[in-house]
């Protein structure tokens, strides 16, 4: 059999995600836990910075936009670590960033930090389990 010159670009890629899921008690609205990151930044391409994030989405937005720290250590991210998403998922919610190729996938001590900032607001706005009457 010939090989194929012309192979399809879609298939098995070199790219990768780091995914963290928080468990949550059940019972909250789930819009509350989606929050997207808005970047202010300076400069261009290699020596673009943030300068500032604005989070924007449901109740979980509100929580990570008090956080002086939280932003005080994303300032330090690149912007493409700092892109960072959340969502809920059934029973939990997930953090993540951007895909990255093999060569640019890592995870620093900074970014992990991020992270874990990001945790603790979220189980810091769990809902607390419904009252039984």
């Amino acid at each position: 059999m010939a090989q194929d010159l012309n192979p399809v670009s879609w298939g098995a890629q070199d790219r990768y995600q780091a995914h963290f899921i928080v468990k949550i008690l059940t019972g909250c609205d789930n819009e509350d836990y989606l929050a997207r990151p808005k970047l202010q930044t300076k400069g261009h391409f290699a020596s673009k910075q943030v300068t500032g994030i604005k989070w924007s989405g449901g109740k979980l937005a509100d929580v990570l936009n008090t956080d002086d720290a939280l932003k005080t250590m994303m300032t330090k991210l690149s912007p493409e670590d700092a892109q960072i998403y959340i969502e809920p998922t059934s029973g939990g919610v997930r953090i993540f960033g951007k895909w990255k190729d093999s060569h640019d996938f890592t995870m620093t001590k900074e970014l992990f930090s991020v992270y874990d900032r990001i945790a603790l607001g979220i189980k810091n706005m769990s809902c607390p389990p419904p009252i039984k009457c």
